[in-house]
C-alpha cells in the first residue's frame, strides 16, 4: 500500500496531482487546510491524503513513489520550504471567496461519497445489491436506508431477497401512487413546474385525454408570458384539438361551467421576487387542481433543493415526466416523499406525442431495481 499527501491550491488541484501520480485507482483518506487562520495573509493550501494498492501501479512507477516518499521522511525540511514557495506564489493567483467556495463545493463531494461507502459497509451483505440500485436510481440516501431497513426485518433464507425488496419498494410507492383522479365539467386545473419539466406537454395530453376518449369539453389558457413562443406552443395544440384558447392572462372570468379550464404556467423561479407574484396569480384563480410536472432526468437532490419553491404552490398531485430519457427514476418516490403529495400521472413520451399514463407501483419498483418483467405481471 502506497500512502501519499498532495499539496495544491485546492481540492481539485490536489485530486489532479493524485490522478496523475496515483491513478484512478486511489483512495481519499483525508483532506485538511493548512494555516486556514493566516489564509488572508499567506494564501492558505489543501493537503490531500490517498492511498493506492501497489498491484493497481505500474511496478516501476511504484517503486519510484516508495523512494520519493522514504526521502521526504529523511529530510522534512526541504518539503517544508517547497511547500513555502509554491504556496507565495499561488496567493497572488487566487482570492479568499474563490479558495472557500471551490473548497466547500469539493468537500461536500467527497463527504458524500465517504458517507455513501460507510453506509454499505454496515449493510447485510445479502442486502447491498438492492441497496446500490437505490443509490443508482438516484433515490436519497436517508430514503434507501429506511427501505433497507424494512428489508432487512423480512428476511428469511426461505425466500429470495431480490423479491423482498421488490416488495418493500412497492408497498412504499402504493402510499404515493393515487389509481384516479376524478375530473368534472366546470373545473380549473393547473399545470406547474420548473423550466423544462414539461408542464405545456402534460396538459397537452391531458386535454387530448378529456376531449378524445372522454368527450368533454375542454378549453386551454396561458399565463406564461416569460418563455419564448409559449403562447404559439399551447396554440397549436389548441388548434390540433381543435378546442378555445385563452390567452388574456384572466381566464377565468370567460370560463363556461361545463368546460374543463386547462392553465399552463410560467416556470417556478428561484427568485422570491419572481415566485411569489406568480403564486398569488394561481391562488387567484382558485384552481380545483394544481399538477406539479416535474422531470425524472433532474438529480433528486435538485428537485429535494427546490421543494420549499413547490410547497408555496400548494399541489394536489404530481406529475413525473421524461421517464423515456432516464433509467433512474428515483425522482419519483423522493418527490412524493418529501412533499407528502401523491403522483397521479408519469408521461413516457417527450413533447406532445404519447399521453398521460396511470401510475403503477409495480413497474416503478421493477424498474428501479432493474428487475425485469415476469409472466404473473404482464
Amino acid at each position: 500500500m502506497i500512502i501519499k499527501s498532495f499539496t495544491a491550491e485546492t481540492v481539485a488541484g490536489a485530486l489532479k496531482l493524485i490522478k496523475g501520480e496515483l491513478g484512478g485507482a486511489a483512495v481519499i483518506l483525508k483532506t485538511r487546510v493548512s494555516n486556514p487562520t493566516e489564509f488572508t495573509l499567506t494564501g492558505s493550501r489543501v493537503e490531500v491524503t490517498a492511498c493506492v494498492d501497489e498491484g493497481s501501479l505500474p511496478a516501476r512507477k511504484a517503486k519510484k513513489i516508495a523512494q520519493h516518499n522514504s526521502e521526504e521522511k529523511k529530510s522534512p525540511l526541504k518539503s517544508k520550504t517547497l511547500n513555502a514557495s509554491t504556496r507565495k506564489s499561488s496567493a497572488k493567483n487566487s482570492t479568499p471567496s474563490d479558495f472557500v467556495a471551490k473548497l466547500e463545493k469539493k468537500l461536500d463531494t467527497i463527504l458524500n461519497s465517504h458517507n455513501a461507502t460507510e453506509s454499505v459497509c454496515n449493510l447485510d451483505p445479502r442486502v447491498k445489491p438492492i441497496y446500490l440500485n437505490l443509490l443508482d436510481a438516484d433515490i436519497p440516501v436517508e430514503i434507501a436506508r429506511q427501505l433497507i431497513k424494512v428489508i432487512e426485518g423480512r428476511l428469511s433464507f426461505e425466500e429470495e431477497v431480490e423479491k423482498i425488496g421488490w416488495q418493500v419498494l412497492r408497498e412504499e410507492l402504493d402510499t404515493c401512487v393515487v389509481p384516479d383522479v376524478r375530473i368534472e365539467p366546470g373545473m380549473k386545473i393547473a399545470f406547474a413546474g420548473p423550466s423544462g419539466a414539461g408542464k405545456t406537454s402534460a396538459l397537452a395530453k391531458m386535454a387530448a385525454f378529456l376531449s378524445i376518449q372522454k368527450g368533454m369539453k375542454v378549453a386551454l389558457a396561458s399565463l406564461d408570458n416569460m418563455k419564448v413562443a409559449a403562447y404559439e406552443e399551447i396554440g397549436g395544440y389548441a388548434e390540433i384539438l381543435e378546442v378555445p384558447l385563452d390567452i388574456s392572462g384572466a381566464p377565468e372570468k370567460r370560463h363556461q361551467k361545463d368546460t374543463v379550464l386547462l392553465i399552463d404556467t410560467p416556470s417556478i423561479m428561484i427568485q422570491d421576487s419572481l415566485r411569489s407574484p406568480l403564486t398569488e396569480k394561481i391562488r387567484e384563480l382558485r384552481p380545483d387542481i394544481i399538477f406539479l410536472v416535474f422531470s425524472v432526468s433532474a438529480r433528486s437532490r435538485d428537485l429535494v433543493d427546490s421543494i420549499i419553491q413547490f410547497e408555496e404552490l400548494r399541489p394536489t398531485y404530481l406529475i413525473a415526466s421524461h421517464l423515456d430519457e432516464s433509467r433512474r427514476w428515483g425522482g419519483v418516490l423522493t418527490m412524493a416523499k418529501y412533499l407528502d403529495i401523491p403522483l397521479a400521472f408519469i408521461a413516457a413520451s417527450p413533447g406532445g406525442v404519447g399521453m398521460l399514463e396511470t401510475a403503477e407501483s409495480t413497474a416503478i419498483a421493477r424498474r428501479i431495481l432493474k428487475i425485469r418483467e415476469t409472466a404473473d405481471e404482464k
